[in-house]
């Protein structure tokens, strides 16, 4: 005769969550970690490693307002499709640890902001939501629990799959049953991942966090200005300028930093005295003349012609340069638009913007930027990247009578970065704007204001239709334009070229 299974307790499944270990938050490692681990593991070592007096909380408003329409969004849908789940409170610790186990073992349909511990692999963290299911049983009675993470995302990301299979390992261990699946929830459909095949990359993971926690391995930078997130962005960008590390090297990839690197190469001004074909032997003929190139170009402090090539600028009678400002999806009513068009008349020495009051006025300053543009066979129009023709044939969607006008302006464009990194080593860790400008002695008049901040400029400015609230997204946008026109001016002169009609 079968022995009958002892019920489990509160204080089983707290022997399984901790397996009498003390909680260490410093010295655990946590899903929501996933992220910085796949995309910024530099980040992930200076929490453990850095000066802390170099953090620099750098959050904006612009990211505070996201995470709260993350949270509601997160709400919203537990509320309407999960109305009885039990929610955890205290957010954290303990006691919350206890009443998720509560609910466990009552068998709550679902459970909202569940911890999910596991000390005994150095883990913790707090899941979004555990639903049960009847399909199969598990120690805690005829049903199990299953993970669904929520992300206010349009699309599934590694990063969010990853995230939410390790609390379904957790999840696994604690109830003696580890779920074949796990949903990620995202802003509009839902994806269903298998969780089998994952386990290796877990582990991965896993051993990284751990070498970074130690210190057995110090990850490289991103490319500055963001050299890491906050807070830890300043510091990034200090050490890589500091230490003259192989990643401000514009357009060599990773993999041959690494090349450099296994032959004792750690810092750019070792590549001054080297010969290209050095170069070459180890990272071969394409990333070798770029590293070598880039390397003298900050020797000597300024821009090196690539071999056979000249800035061939496209001109004509007018030469204006031109930046958008839009607004996302984070507002809660405006849908995204192009709220601000800047324009430096570089003929004229004039800036003239183009301001919407909100998404339905967005049709009216395109109209009024392309009579300010006129004939456009008179007219050069100058940008950064190819993000404002992408922006042109979205509004050309939105807003059909403006398509024809549109598509001729857009023959009339130029893509300066394209045309400058066609044809110029400059010394810079990248091709961004906010890279290639102050490289060449232009900077911008406020330092604590980009696209993101610029956008809740304009969302104060919609709600309290004060001019003031705009100002430093107009100064901002301006700079911009000024910033392409100073690098076209500079280069030009400083490479002693004609420009061409």
């Amino acid at each position: 005769m079968a022995t009958k299974r002892k019920p489990l307790t509160v204080e089983d499944l707290v022997q399984r969550a901790t397996g009498g270990r003390k909680f260490n938050r410093h010295a655990l490692f946590r899903p929501s970690l996933t992220y910085y681990l796949l995309k910024d593991p530099f980040w992930v070592w200076c929490e453990y490693h850095a000066p802390k007096e170099e953090a620099v909380d750098e959050t904006t408003r612009y990211d505070e307002l996201r995470m709260q329409r993350g949270m509601a969004h997160e709400q919203q849908w537990v509320a309407a499709n999960f109305p009885d789940a039990v929610k955890i409170e205290p957010g954290f610790g303990f006691d919350a640890l206890k009443n998720t186990f509560r609910a466990m073992l009552t068998g709550a349909p679902a459970i909202y902001q569940p911890q999910l511990w596991d000390l005994e692999r150095e883990s913790y963290g707090k899941g979004d939501l555990l639903v049960r299911d009847d399909s199969a049983p598990s120690d805690l009675g005829p049903f199990h629990y299953r993970v669904l993470e929520l992300k206010h995302s349009p699309a599934l990301q590694e990063y969010h799959a990853l995230q939410a299979a390790f609390y379904n390992e957790n999840i696994g261990r604690l109830q003696g049953f580890t779920p074949g699946e796990l949903t990620v929830v995202l802003k509009n459909s839902s994806a269903t991942v298998p969780y089998g095949g994952k386990e290796q990359e877990l582990q991965h993971l896993r051993a990284l966090w751990k070498s970074l926690r130690d210190g057995s391995i110090i990850p490289e930078t991103k490319r500055p200005p963001n050299a890491s997130r906050s807070p830890w962005r300043l510091y990034g960008n200090k050490r890589a300028a500091e230490e003259k590390d192989l990643v401000l090297l514009a357009g060599v990839q990773r993999r041959e930093r690494d090349k450099l690197r296994r032959k004792g190469i750690q810092r750019v001004n070792q590549l001054w005295d080297l010969r290209q074909e050095e170069i070459v032997e180890i990272i071969g003929d394409h990333y070798g003349a770029i590293a070598y190139s880039v390397a003298q170009a900050y020797k000597v402090g300024g821009p090196i012609l690539k071999p056979g090539r000249r800035l061939d600028i496209p001109r004509a009678r007018r030469l204006l340069y031109f930046d958008f400002e839009t607004s996302d999806t984070v507002h809660p009513t405006e849908p995204p638009h192009t709220y601000l068009i800047g324009c430096y008349d570089g003929t004229r020495d004039q800036f003239v913007k183009f301001l919407a009051r909100g998404a339905g006025d967005e049709e009216r300053i395109f109209e009024e930027f392309l009579d300010y543009i006129g004939d456009c066979r008179d007219v050069r129009l100058y940008h950064w990247t190819d993000f404002e023709i992408h922006q042109m044939r979205r509004v050309a969607r939105r807003w059909p009578t403006l398509a024809g006008s549109l598509e001729r302006l857009i023959e009339h464009c130029v893509d300066l970065k394209e045309a400058i990194q066609s044809a110029v080593y400059l010394p810079v860790p990248s091709f961004s704007i906010k890279s290639v400008a102050p490289a060449v002695g232009f900077h911008w008049r406020q330092r604590d204001i980009g696209a993101y901040q610029s956008m809740v400029c304009y969302w104060d400015y919609l709600e309290n239709r004060d001019l003031f609230a705009i100002d430093r997204a107009l100064i901002y946008n301006e700079d911009d334009c000024r910033a392409m026109w100073h690098v076209d001016q500079n280069l030009t002169a400083r490479l002693q070229l004609s420009p061409r009609d």
